[in-house]
């Protein structure tokens, strides 16, 4: 009964060791875009490509003190819901993201605009055998 015990007691450690979506394009584009929709740039970084990267630091690049004061002035984060995830082949997906009451980066010279809500398709590819974001240009 002892051995029965004991068996039981290291499934279940085992099994608790394994993280719940931790290779999930899904969660992944979910982790993503609550980073960068509202503008955390640096924490968006390990959910991309490596490729990806500079698409964030560009991002990081264009922030200015009026983008901070905007963002600091916002009651609430941006809202986010991964709408859907679907196949293009073994090793890419696009992911359609609902985005709500976000603050969208304009052309130079202009604040950022308050946006109440946004479709956006972001592309998903497997990398070195995990989920990454695929940016081929910001969304």
């Amino acid at each position: 009964m002892r051995k029965i015990l004991l068996f039981f007691i290291v499934a279940l450690l085992l099994t608790s060791c394994f993280h719940h979506g931790e290779n999930d394009a899904q969660e992944a584009v979910d982790s993503f875009s609550v980073a960068y929709f509202n503008w955390r740039f640096k924490d968006a970084m390990p959910f991309v490509t490596p490729q990806s990267k500079q698409w964030l630091r560009f991002a990081a690049a264009q922030v200015d003190q009026e983008n901070v004061d905007s963002l600091r002035a916002k009651k609430y984060a941006a809202e986010i819901k991964v709408d859907d995830v679907s196949s293009v082949d073994d090793t890419t997906k696009l992911a359609t993201v609902i985005v709500r009451d976000f603050l969208a980066m304009d052309t130079i010279g202009q604040g950022p605009r308050a946006v109440p809500v946004g479709t956006f398709r972001i592309p998903v590819a497997l990398t070195n055998g995990y989920w990454r974001v695929s940016l081929h240009r910001l969304p």
